[in-house]
């Protein structure tokens, strides 16, 4: 029995956030999805499971439809139990040639967007010591391409928004409320024509969902691991000896 019932993934219309829609629909779960273009909602709609998909159109970066959107779906469904920070933007184009006010949009989307629907669910889920916040991020901060610095920069300012998250909740108050980041690597997309399906990667975020109350917050996962880039190579292997015989 799962320990969970409602999940709202935002960017839901295209790519990885459809794919976690459907993922969560045919798992059971009650899916809502968020996003600007109710044509692409509708579209995601149709490939999961119809009775169990709603959506509503939102901007994430509009902190008071966000607000709305999703006080709306505790009143109508009940509290939100599952929030996954999708929505991005990836506006390629040189530093340059792109207009001060787009360069800010984007990462108004990329940040503020995922710092307003935290603020709109976490007060419930803190309320309830049940809840898991999912942000999905990316690497582009480590190895950016030219045209990307809006999109660089802002996946780049998810990692210590994630962990600060994490380090306002108190554990021992509030043990079930998990705050992680998790980064599906290289997908197809319409932002990237490389990478595995789409489908790839609900079985791995669906992983983090799952932790137990306690378990692990404030990390970054990539695909089905978590990913500890300041761990040596000997603290590595030793967590990962405790991790098979079930001491970690």
């Amino acid at each position: 029995m799962k320990q969970f019932r409602t999940v709202v993934v935002t960017g839901a219309g295209t790519g990885i956030g459809r794919a976690l829609c459907v993922g969560f629909t045919f798992d059971d779960y009650v899916v809502v999805g968020l996003g600007r273009t109710a044509a692409t909602l509708e579209e995601t709609k149709e490939v999961c499971k119809n009775e169990l998909f709603s959506y509503l159109v939102a901007d994430v970066a509009d902190s008071t439809a966000v607000a709305a959107a999703l006080a709306q779906i505790a009143a109508e469904l009940g509290p939100i139990d599952v929030l996954v920070c999708n929505a991005a933007v990836y506006p390629r184009v040189y530093f340059l040639d792109q207009p001060a006010d787009e360069w800010t949009r984007a990462v108004t989307i990329n940040v503020c967007g995922v710092a307003n629907c935290c603020r709109a669910v976490l007060p419930s889920m803190l309320e309830r010591n049940a809840g898991r916040i999912i942000i999905v991020g990316s690497f582009a901060d480590i190895s950016p391409l030219p045209g990307t610095t809006a999109y660089s920069a802002s996946k780049g300012a998810l990692h210590p928004l994630a962990r600060a998250l994490s380090t306002e909740i108190d554990r021992q108050r509030y043990p079930n409320v998990l705050i992680n980041e998790f980064n599906p690597g290289a997908t197809q997309t319409a932002m990237s024509e490389s990478g595995h399906e789409p489908a790839a990667v609900y079985p791995w975020l669906k992983n983090i969902v799952d932790l137990p109350s306690g378990g692990t917050t404030g990390r970054i996962f990539l695909c089905d691991r978590e990913f500890r880039p300041d761990e040596g190579r000997k603290a590595k292997l030793k967590r990962y000896l405790l991790q098979r015989i079930g001491w970690q």
